[in-house]
């Protein structure tokens, strides 16, 4: 890691950008950019307010407001992935998956006396089973993708002290896969919400030699997970499939991950050009 330390200059253009009752802390780790290592200066107020940034070269010194725009917006990236693997990620690994492990047992031990039934219900009783057979396994998935992106950290923080772009490309790829597997799970949520309801509706009849208990178990379950569809399901969506600003956003469903990775580079601009830039303190 290069390692910044106070010169006479460096001091010098702290204190000219520091404001009174302000505190200001250097990340610890840089952006490699066209052969510069750049490093963030982050200022809050004494009530925990960001207040700035400031970013600096190798030298300590103060590079002007246009020679900063890529670097800062590579270095806020960075943070903003790392960010959103520790508060997103990190706790959708943590979820018990036990009503979908319940549902596919009962599903799979029924499948046969259902189809005997209902012969035409049978393609939308295997993917039901298929489906909450995947999301039995979601959590391992996730597991490995946030320990992956973890490893990557690592790489920064206790090996190189700096990353560059090739660096982000293999980041971004990694947190893609798990936006990518989230919204094909959605995805098959929503698929399903007809065929269960009307797989509810054929456990009331007689027809089936399904024991009273499964039938019960069965119809709870899709009971209870139906409101999810209307509620945690429909806003978990909305944030792959609006924008900030609620417009729609284009997801081709033949390449899912490519169409998350754009949309999200869309929005991290805007919101970079937004909220970043008018509180960067290089001079103009």
């Amino acid at each position: 890691m290069i390692n910044v330390k106070p010169t006479p200059n460096h001091e010098k253009n702290i204190k000219s950008y520091k404001k009174i009752f302000e505190k200001w802390d250097m990340w610890n780790f840089a952006f490699l950019h066209e052969d510069v290592y750049y490093y963030v200066v982050d200022y809050s107020r004494i009530t925990g307010k960001l207040a700035g940034y400031l970013i600096l070269d190798t030298n300590g010194d103060v590079p002007s407001f246009e020679d900063v725009k890529v670097p800062a917006y590579y270095l806020m990236l960075y943070n903003t992935l790392m960010h959103n693997t520790i508060t997103g990620i990190g706790p959708q690994m943590k979820k018990g998956m036990s009503t979908y492990e319940k549902m596919y047992q009962l599903l799979e031990k029924n499948r046969d006396k259902i189809v005997k039934g209902y012969p035409t219900f049978e393609e939308q009783l295997n993917q039901m089973i298929e489906h909450n057979k995947e999301a039995a396994k979601r959590p391992e998935k996730i597991k490995e993708i946030y320990y992956n992106i973890g490893e990557m950290q690592r790489e920064v923080t206790r090996g190189s002290g700096y990353f560059d772009t090739s660096y982000l490309e293999r980041l971004q790829d990694e947190f893609g896969k798990y936006g990518a597997l989230m919204y094909t799970f959605g995805r098959g949520e929503q698929a399903l919400k007809g065929p269960y309801k009307e797989l509810s509706q054929l456990l009331s009849t007689k027809d089936l030699d399904i024991s009273p208990k499964d039938k019960s178990t069965i119809k709870a379950l899709i009971k209870a997970w139906l409101p999810t569809v209307e509620t945690n399901l429909k806003k978990s969506m909305a944030t792959f499939e609006l924008d900030e600003r609620g417009n729609k956003l284009s997801i081709d469903e033949q390449n899912i991950k490519k169409s998350l990775a754009n949309n999200r580079e869309e929005i991290a601009k805007r919101d970079f050009e937004k909220k970043i830039l008018p509180i960067i303190r290089n001079p103009k």
